[in-house]
Formats: structure tokens, C-alpha cells, sequence
């Protein structure tokens, strides 16, 4: 069997990769050694990651964050290689729909001797595949300033740097009229709040935004919305963590293959926590496109 091919960010929780790294080559050694390159820059994770396919390598390992695997997911879909994740970036979400352990050693000898999923994913059409959640409105807004004054705000890590993220967002954000497709269904949103789709259950470092998500069932769990006064939002989102904001009113929920979504306004557009674009935008799920390592 080839050696994991490792793909390091370097860059990733702002800059504790590097200490997670040093943790993981000796134990990587003795699982039976390894192939790692560190990322130079954006994008090149997709490339390391295709180029370690094609040189055989049938297990790729992720250590960084859930930007790095987005980088690296899109290089491997189609390859036959498998994804999987040593945790070490800010938020971390992936890792948790999948029951991958926060332990950088535990995670480290799943990569090694963990069992093989089949999981789908997410393609938002003209831009790129996804792995654990879309999102539009008020969460992405959130994703762009946490990415926009990382080098502040990351130094925390967990779910800090998304609280604090989140009341400066909450301070300027207006919910347009927004219009949403699903499955060629039409629902109109007067004023969206938000809008989330995807295969994974968390984003924001731990915020439970899609908790019935299944990440083989061939359907996105789509979840929006409508905007509300600001101390509202608050209650709404100190009930995310759980998945308790869900049996809010004002938040509906929907499964579905295919999801379009247009506004009056430009909105912002995250995938996997990197913000992309804005709207508009399709959302189409690919069934069972990629092996990605679990625990036994």
C-alpha cells in the first residue's frame, strides 16, 4: 500500500499547523512514513493533492483547517484517492459530521487505520465543490470578516472568532427579499436572514446549523431564515450551538437535490466557510463522490 501523502498549511490556525505538524511527522514515521508538502499559497493544496493522486498515493491527508480541504476535496474528486483530515485549522467543522477526534494523535492513526465512507458533496455551479456547507446571508457575511481580520481574530481559534465576528455583522446586516428554488419549488423570502445548505451539521467552530444532516443520503438539508430585530437574531443564534434554532417559526427546513437562490441585493456566498462570491447562485449535490477516512 503507498504511503499517506500529507498536505501541510502551514498558514492554517494561524500558524499552528506548524506546532500540530511537528506532533504529527514522528508518529506518522512509525504508522510507516509518509510523503508531505507544505502549501506555498492559495490554491496550491488542490494542486498537491491531484499531483499526489496521480503519483498513486490513495490516501490524502489533510492538516489545516476546513479551507485547506476544500482546496484539497477539489483536487481529489474524481481521482479515486481518499480525503482525510488531522485537524488544525480555526473552526474545524468537517471533522465533527465525521466523529474525526480533535487529539491531533488520535486523528493521525485514524488517517493511517481508518475505515473508508462514501460521502456526497456539494457543487455550486461555475465555481466549486464543497464538503460540508454553503452558505448565504448573514453566516457568510460572518465567514468574511473572520477571514478578512484573521490574522486578529484567528489567534483564538474554537468559536471566538465567529461570536466576535457575528456582532459586527449583526450591527449592519439587511435582510433583502430573496427568492429560493428548491427542486424547481419557488419559495419566497421577503427578508432572509440567512440560508444554509450542505452534507455536514456545523459550521462557525461547533454552531449545530444543520443538525439532521446526513452526509450520504444524496439530499442537501437546507435550512433559511427570515430577518428579525437584532436581539432576536442573538436568541435565535445562542440556540445554533445545539440545534435548538430549528424549532424557531421564523426557521424553515427543507431537503433537496438541487437549490437556486437569487436576491434583490447582492448577498454574500460562503463555501465551507471561504466566502466565494455573491448571489446569484445553484447548489446541486453530488451523491457518494468521494472516500473519505473515519474511524474504524
Amino acid at each position: 500500500m503507498p504511503e499517506p501523502f500529507f498536505i501541510v498549511n502551514p498558514a492554517a490556525g494561524n500558524g499552528r499547523a506548524i506546532a500540530v505538524w511537528r506532533r504529527v511527522e514522528p508518529l506518522a514515521a512509525s504508522l510507516g512514513g509518509c510523503e508531505a508538502r507544505f502549501t506555498e499559497g492559495p490554491g496550491h493544496a488542490g494542486e498537491l493533492a491531484r499531483q499526489a493522486a496521480e503519483k498513486g498515493h490513495d490516501r490524502v491527508v489533510v492538516l489545516g483547517g476546513d479551507g485547506t480541504l476544500n482546496e484539497a476535496g477539489n483536487g481529489l474528486v474524481g481521482t479515486g484517492a481518499a480525503l482525510a483530515v488531522v485537524p488544525a485549522g480555526t473552526a474545524n467543522d468537517w471533522v465533527r459530521t465525521f466523529g474525526i477526534p480533535a487529539d491531533v494523535r488520535e486523528a493521525t492513526v485514524v488517517a493511517y487505520r481508518g475505515r473508508l465512507v462514501r460521502t456526497d458533496i456539494g457543487l455550486a455551479v461555475g465555481v466549486r465543490y464543497f464538503f460540508n456547507m454553503a452558505g448565504i446571508g448573514f453566516d457568510a457575511e460572518v465567514a468574511h470578516r473572520v477571514n478578512r481580520h484573521g490574522s486578529v481574530l484567528k489567534t483564538v481559534g474554537g468559536t471566538l472568532p465567529t461570536v466576535i465576528a457575528l456582532l459586527g455583522t449583526l450591527l449592519a446586516y439587511r435582510a433583502p427579499a430573496a427568492r429560493l428554488g428548491l427542486d424547481g419549488e419557488t419559495v419566497e423570502v421577503p427578508s432572509l436572514l440567512l440560508c444554509a445548505a450542505g452534507v455536514g451539521r456545523h459550521i462557525g467552530g461547533g454552531m449545530m446549523m444543520l443538525p439532521e444532516a446526513v452526509a450520504d443520503d444524496g439530499l442537501f438539508d437546507v435550512l433559511w431564515a427570515r430577518g428579525m430585530g437584532r436581539l432576536e437574531v442573538l436568541r435565535l443564534l445562542a440556540r445554533v450551538y445545539s440545534g435548538g434554532h430549528t424549532a424557531d417559526p421564523r426557521v424553515l427546513t427543507a431537503r433537496c437535490r438541487r437549490l437556486t437562490v437569487t436576491s434583490e441585493r447582492p448577498l454574500a456566498l460562503h463555501l465551507d466557510g471561504e466566502v466565494v462570491g455573491t448571489l446569484p447562485v445553484t447548489l446541486e449535490i453530488v451523491p457518494e463522490a468521494l472516500d473519505v477516512v473515519v474511524p474504524a
